[in-house]
């Protein structure tokens, strides 16, 4: 991301001291942004094939998404700082969901016509922080009990007038890179010092 410089009209690299920290949206804000800006969310943590199909559509499910053409169900779980409520709701929800026989899919979304009864969910956990303990936790779920889980951190910037949302892979850390994007949902940039993705 690139900073026009209006007084010397050229462009240059933000500093990281322009960019001001704030305290993360609460989860209900939290929540309403993600909801509204799907699109732009799922594609921010590398996975544009998922659908969000409905908020809140059983108890303790914040966001359910489908991955139409895998036939995958993915349960979006909004949880405070440091974490382990999320996860414990994660399992659970993970555990309702397994159990939905087809029909009952299909007549909660036609997209979810398309998933796999009985398959356990993809599971992706969200909030402000995540302790050690709760991602050792995260970790013994997918490599003992092999669930699929990603887990992400939401930080708040101001940069300038605007506020920004970057999102960080707690788990796992290595693979997935870091994104800044607006609030408003607008097109995303790294942070400074942050190579780009590579193209796909």
């Amino acid at each position: 991301m690139l900073r026009i410089d209006e007084t010397s009209k050229t462009l240059v690299a933000p500093q990281a001291t322009e960019y001001v920290p704030e305290a993360a949206p609460a989860k209900d804000e939290l929540h309403a942004l993600i909801s509204a800006g799907w699109d732009a969310f799922a594609a921010e943590i590398g996975h544009p094939e998922l659908t969000a199909v409905g908020a809140a559509l059983e108890p303790g499910i914040d966001i359910l998404a489908v991955d139409e053409a895998a036939g995958r169900v993915a349960v979006v779980i909004i949880g405070d700082a440091a974490g382990p409520e999320a996860v414990g709701r994660a399992v659970c929800a993970a555990a309702a969901v397994a159990s939905w026989h087809g029909d009952q899919l299909g007549a909660m979304h036609q997209a979810l016509q398309a998933a796999t009864p009985g398959e356990t969910p993809r599971l992706v956990i969200l909030g402000a922080a995540f302790d050690d303990a709760t991602l050792a936790a995260v970790d013994w779920l997918v490599q003992v009990h092999a669930l699929q889980i990603s887990v992400y951190s939401i930080q708040a910037l101001r940069f300038g007038n605007e506020r920004l949302m970057n999102i960080v892979s707690a788990y796992p850390v290595a693979p997935a890179p870091e994104f800044v994007t607006t609030v408003a949902g607008s097109p995303s940039a790294p942070p400074p010092g942050t190579p780009a993705p590579p193209e796909a």
